[in-house]
């Protein structure tokens, strides 16, 4: 399962998001990338492979920036090359994401024929491209994101970053665990607690269909259907352990609820969602299995 860590900051976030994404190579990638602002302006850096390729592609080519996000992927759509890495690009924006979007096909059709390219062969290209167009259309950022998010269907946890935005990270869950993390005049996101657990023990659990937008001192938080609530905050152990069990009673509570987006991922190294074609796996002949 992919890694996602965010950071509104009060300095420098580059070293910070790369220790995190440390923290969460037990999840197990091939993959890592960065996204940061630095006086307004969007940039990003993405390596296949390990953290440590990562860190060297930053070494040659430093970023700065006090707020950005950063992304351990584990292939789905597309091969674990650079240009398949996150975050992804559109425009404006920049995304990480874990899950698979179902829908993403018929959306880059959409998308292609109104003139879009797209750079990558993931799903999650998609949202980029949905949000930078809600952003091109007049919409402010937290609007643009909720009309994308009413677009897309399929599990994800996302975190969001837009140009020009010097104190904004967005994100949202269906189907992935997403958490916010409370600091002193900084907020963080992450995939789970062990992501801000380095920054902060203080961790709200976003519900199924919530969206979220932090700053440097607070967390909006919106519902499916975009009504304001509250989520509780929960003073979290430091230990890794507990950590990992999130908002679960227990370890097997939390593996039942992972079982569809573990099926979706198992399934789409097999499927192609733009041919509408499923294969075997390599060197598998149906004819010898007794049962299925």
């Amino acid at each position: 399962m992919c890694g996602i860590i965010g950071i509104v900051g009060v300095s420098p976030v580059a070293e910070r998001l790369l220790d995190s994404l440390k923290r969460l190579e037990y999840r197990g990638y091939d993959s890592a990338g960065v996204a940061t602002i630095d006086r307004g302006k969007l940039d990003r850096r993405r390596a296949a492979g390990k953290i440590r390729a990562l860190e060297e592609a930053l070494a040659a080519e430093p970023i700065a920036g006090q707020v950005g996000v950063g992304h351990t992927r584990w292939a789905t759509h597309g091969a674990p090359t650079t240009r398949n890495a996150h975050p992804h690009r559109a425009g404006r924006v920049a995304v990480v994401h874990n899950g698979i979007i179902e829908n993403f096909a018929e959306l880059k059709r959409e998308l292609a024929a109104q003139g879009r390219s797209f750079e990558s062969d993931t799903d999650t290209e998609v949202i980029a491209q949905l949000i930078d167009r809600e952003l091109s259309s007049g919409l402010a950022p937290l609007a643009a994101f909720k009309a994308a998010l009413d677009r897309i269907e399929g599990a994800y946890a996302l975190a969001v970053l837009v140009e020009g935005e010097e104190a904004l990270i967005m994100g949202a869950r269906r189907g992935s665990p997403l958490v916010v993390g409370y600091g002193e005049g900084e907020m963080f996101i992450g995939s789970d607690a062990l992501a801000v657990g380095p920054f902060t023990q203080r961790i709200a659990y976003l519900e199924e269909g919530d969206y979220v937008a932090i700053d440097h001192d607070q967390a909006l938080v919106f519902d499916a259907v975009g009504e304001p609530v509250r989520r509780a905050i929960h003073q979290v152990p430091a230990s890794a352990a507990l950590v990992e069990k999130g908002a679960y009673r227990h370890f097997m509570e939390k593996e039942i609820h992972e079982q569809p987006d573990a099926v979706q991922h198992t399934l789409s190294a097999y499927i192609d969602p733009v041919k509408r074609r499923a294969r075997a796996p390599d060197g598998y002949d149906f004819k010898d299995a007794p049962r299925m």
